[in-house]
Protein backbone atom coordinates (compact mmCIF):
# COMPACT_ATOMS: atom_id res chain seq x y z
CA UNK A 1 0.00 0.00 0.00
CA UNK A 2 1.60 3.77 -0.80
CA UNK A 3 0.86 6.01 1.20
CA UNK A 4 0.19 9.58 -0.54
CA UNK A 5 0.99 12.70 1.08
CA UNK A 6 -1.08 15.78 2.08
CA UNK A 7 -0.14 19.11 0.28
CA UNK A 8 1.66 21.39 2.16
CA UNK A 9 -0.53 23.90 3.49
CA UNK A 10 -0.29 27.50 2.34
CA UNK A 11 2.63 28.86 3.84
CA UNK A 12 1.81 32.27 5.46
CA UNK A 13 4.12 35.55 7.33
CA UNK A 14 2.58 37.75 8.63
CA UNK A 15 3.68 41.71 9.21
CA UNK A 16 1.34 43.43 11.87
CA UNK A 17 1.55 45.30 14.56
CA UNK A 18 -1.24 45.39 16.01
CA UNK A 19 -1.81 42.27 18.46
CA UNK A 20 -5.85 42.06 17.94
CA UNK A 21 -5.12 42.37 14.28
CA UNK A 22 -2.54 39.77 15.26
CA UNK A 23 -4.50 37.31 16.43
CA UNK A 24 -7.09 37.72 13.68
CA UNK A 25 -5.54 37.17 10.66
CA UNK A 26 -3.69 34.30 12.50
CA UNK A 27 -7.12 32.57 13.24
CA UNK A 28 -8.40 33.38 9.48
CA UNK A 29 -4.98 31.80 7.79
CA UNK A 30 -5.08 28.64 10.18
CA UNK A 31 -9.04 28.28 9.68
CA UNK A 32 -8.80 28.08 5.63
CA UNK A 33 -6.26 25.59 6.04
CA UNK A 34 -3.15 27.73 5.73
CA UNK A 35 0.00 27.71 8.03
CA UNK A 36 1.51 30.68 9.75
CA UNK A 37 5.52 30.41 9.37
CA UNK A 38 6.23 33.43 10.78
CA UNK A 39 5.11 36.91 11.82
CA UNK A 40 6.78 40.18 13.06
CA UNK A 41 5.59 43.64 14.56
CA UNK A 42 8.44 45.06 12.51
CA UNK A 43 10.71 45.80 9.35
CA UNK A 44 13.89 44.69 9.84
CA UNK A 45 12.57 41.60 11.89
CA UNK A 46 10.15 40.96 8.91
CA UNK A 47 13.24 40.99 6.37
CA UNK A 48 15.35 39.02 8.00
CA UNK A 49 12.84 36.25 8.74
CA UNK A 50 11.50 36.71 4.75
CA UNK A 51 15.27 35.89 3.72
CA UNK A 52 14.76 32.35 5.74
CA UNK A 53 11.41 31.67 5.06
CA UNK A 54 9.34 30.94 2.08
CA UNK A 55 5.77 31.97 2.00
CA UNK A 56 3.29 32.13 -0.57
CA UNK A 57 1.36 34.58 0.80
CA UNK A 58 2.89 38.05 2.42
CA UNK A 59 0.20 40.07 4.48
CA UNK A 60 2.00 43.71 5.07
CA UNK A 61 0.93 46.49 7.41
CA UNK A 62 1.59 49.47 6.48
CA UNK A 63 2.74 51.42 9.85
CA UNK A 64 4.84 48.93 11.77
CA UNK A 65 6.40 49.27 15.75
CA UNK A 66 9.80 49.97 14.19
CA UNK A 67 10.20 50.78 10.28
CA UNK A 68 7.22 50.42 7.64
CA UNK A 69 5.87 47.62 4.84
CA UNK A 70 7.30 50.07 2.55
CA UNK A 71 10.98 49.29 3.75
CA UNK A 72 9.65 45.55 4.12
CA UNK A 73 8.70 45.80 0.29
CA UNK A 74 11.31 47.33 -1.05
CA UNK A 75 14.19 44.90 0.72
CA UNK A 76 11.81 42.35 -0.58
CA UNK A 77 12.33 43.83 -4.28
CA UNK A 78 15.76 44.60 -4.22
CA UNK A 79 16.74 41.11 -2.75
CA UNK A 80 14.60 39.41 -5.46
CA UNK A 81 13.39 37.17 -2.50
CA UNK A 82 9.44 35.95 -2.17
CA UNK A 83 9.22 37.12 -6.39
CA UNK A 84 6.63 34.93 -6.63
CA UNK A 85 4.88 35.29 -3.24
CA UNK A 86 1.54 36.73 -2.80
CA UNK A 87 2.20 40.04 -1.03
CA UNK A 88 -1.23 42.06 0.18
CA UNK A 89 -0.67 45.39 1.96
CA UNK A 90 -3.28 45.56 4.73
CA UNK A 91 -3.34 49.02 6.51
CA UNK A 92 -5.57 51.66 7.56
CA UNK A 93 -3.94 54.45 5.21
CA UNK A 94 -6.33 54.53 2.35
CA UNK A 95 -4.42 57.34 0.43
CA UNK A 96 -4.07 57.02 -3.39
CA UNK A 97 0.02 57.20 -2.89
CA UNK A 98 0.02 54.59 -0.85
CA UNK A 99 -1.69 52.03 -2.69
CA UNK A 100 0.73 53.53 -5.61
CA UNK A 101 3.68 52.73 -3.62
CA UNK A 102 2.81 49.71 -2.87
CA UNK A 103 2.19 48.22 -5.96
CA UNK A 104 5.31 50.35 -7.17
CA UNK A 105 7.16 47.85 -4.32
CA UNK A 106 5.51 44.74 -5.81
CA UNK A 107 2.50 44.20 -3.63
CA UNK A 108 -0.32 42.02 -5.83
CA UNK A 109 -3.16 43.94 -3.24
CA UNK A 110 -3.85 46.81 -1.74
CA UNK A 111 -6.44 46.80 1.06
CA UNK A 112 -7.80 48.61 3.84
CA UNK A 113 -8.08 46.89 6.88
CA UNK A 114 -11.93 48.02 8.13
CA UNK A 115 -13.35 47.80 4.60
CA UNK A 116 -11.54 45.20 3.00
CA UNK A 117 -10.65 42.16 5.87
CA UNK A 118 -13.25 40.34 4.08
CA UNK A 119 -11.03 40.01 0.53
CA UNK A 120 -8.00 39.37 2.54
CA UNK A 121 -10.26 35.88 4.42
CA UNK A 122 -11.48 35.17 0.98
CA UNK A 123 -7.99 35.16 -1.06
CA UNK A 124 -6.41 33.03 2.15
CA UNK A 125 -8.75 30.90 1.27
CA UNK A 126 -8.97 30.21 -2.30
CA UNK A 127 -5.25 30.22 -1.78
CA UNK A 128 -5.29 27.57 0.47
CA UNK A 129 -7.85 25.58 -1.61
CA UNK A 130 -5.59 25.61 -4.26
CA UNK A 131 -2.65 24.07 -2.61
Amino acid sequence: MTMVEAPAALQVYMIEDSPIFSRLLAAAVESAGGELVGHSDNAQQAIADLSRVDAALILVDVTLDSGSGFEVLEALQKSGKARTATKVVLTNHTAAEYGSLSYALGATYFYEKERDSWRVVELIGKMAAAK
